[in-house]
């Protein structure tokens, strides 16, 4: 799987304000998506000079494109102090609509001073590559129904907020919750649905 031409992100994605999409009209969605992070302004979301002025911050030798998950790791061994994560969306089509859920690509185990987190969307045989600027805005709907700001494992998505209480929170509970989920394989747990019952037979 790798990036290509340019796809419009699901309006619901859109909606949520955390992915950087820039309009590309090459191959280069990686790069394009790598370099959104260093631009700002009304224009960041189409390439021009406005990107191009930020293409020597990074080396991108050996790099292909479209650029398969494998070229990921290339890019980081070319830039030593960058990290990144990537992550897929899947489509489920329901009555009232599509529903779009984030999933696990590719992590890191220690993220790095110049990190980065990808999504990758599909349609029609081809992918595109966005940049996400915020994580939280992106997956918090399918995991938490809280409405304030939420800190994620990004391996496994569990969710803490800064609320107080007895045990830890907010980003203390998660340094402690990447103890354990940092020796395993990234996995999403999948939870009960809400107002659903857990049903135990006593044997």
């Amino acid at each position: 799987m790798g990036g290509s031409s340019f796809i419009q992100l699901p309006l619901s994605i859109q909606n949520k304000r955390a992915v950087i999409n820039p309009k590309n009209i090459d191959e280069e969605c990686f790069k394009w998506a790598i370099l959104a992070k260093h631009v700002t302004g009304i224009n960041r979301y189409r390439v021009g000079s406005n990107y191009t002025e930020h293409e020597n911050k990074y080396n991108f030798s050996g790099i292909t494109f479209p650029t398969p998950l494998s070229d990921i790791k290339k890019f980081e061994k070319n830039n030593s102090n960058v990290s990144v994560n990537v992550y897929g969306l899947r489509e489920q089509k329901k009555i009232k609509g599509s529903v779009y859920t984030v999933f696990l690509l590719k992590v890191v185990n220690e993220e790095k001073t110049g990190h980065f987190d990808l999504l990758i969307v599909t349609k029609e045989g081809k992918s595109h590559c966005a940049y996400i600027s915020t994580f939280f805005r992106l997956v918090r709907s399918q995991k938490t129904a809280h409405n304030g700001e939420v800190i994620f494992c990004k391996r496994c998505f569990t969710a803490f907020d800064n609320r107080p209480r007895m045990k830890l929170s907010g980003q203390a509970a998660l340094d402690q919750h990447k103890l354990i989920c940092g020796e395993h394989k990234p996995i999403i747990p999948k939870m009960p649905a809400l107002g659903s019952m857990l049903k135990f037979e006593a044997r």
